[in-house]
């Protein structure tokens, strides 16, 4: 019996969670509520289906993004759940490695370049990020 999860998140931006997904070794498609697949045009949210990296079947998605308007919420089947790691881990690298691209992205168009990049023993990432000011 299946019994179906939603994870509230504070995951707003669906380029940047993308590029988390791609940099997880996901593979992704967009579909709607119709049922459809889509290729994403500029200013739409639609849901995400995600896979294991290369395998597209109907069927064998993983788990999915929804969009409800201001966030998505990740639905995941926990009882069926039958990757080689821990949900938990897999959310927390996914939360981590999504707020990293944030960081990045938002100081980048703020002028800020990353110049040092530090993974500590916690697993905690540490950046270093300069901004030239010239007068």
């Amino acid at each position: 019996m299946s019994h179906f999860s939603k994870i509230k998140t504070n995951i707003t931006n669906l380029n940047t969670l993308v590029k988390t997904l791609k940099q997880l070794g996901f593979s992704y498609r967009f579909f709607s509520s119709d049922g459809n697949t889509h290729t994403n045009q500029e200013g739409n949210n639609y849901d995400i289906l995600v896979y294991k990296l290369n395998e597209y079947n109907k069927e064998s998605y993983i788990f999915t993004f929804t969009w409800n308007i201001s966030e998505y919420n990740l639905v995941v089947d926990l009882e069926l759940w039958n990757l080689d790691i821990d949900f938990n881990y897999l959310l927390d690298r996914l939360f981590q490695q999504y707020a990293y691209n944030m960081v990045i992205n938002t100081s980048a168009v703020s002028g800020f370049q990353k110049i040092k990049e530090q993974v500590i023993d916690d697993g905690s990432i540490k950046l270093t990020l300069q901004r030239w000011h010239y007068s």
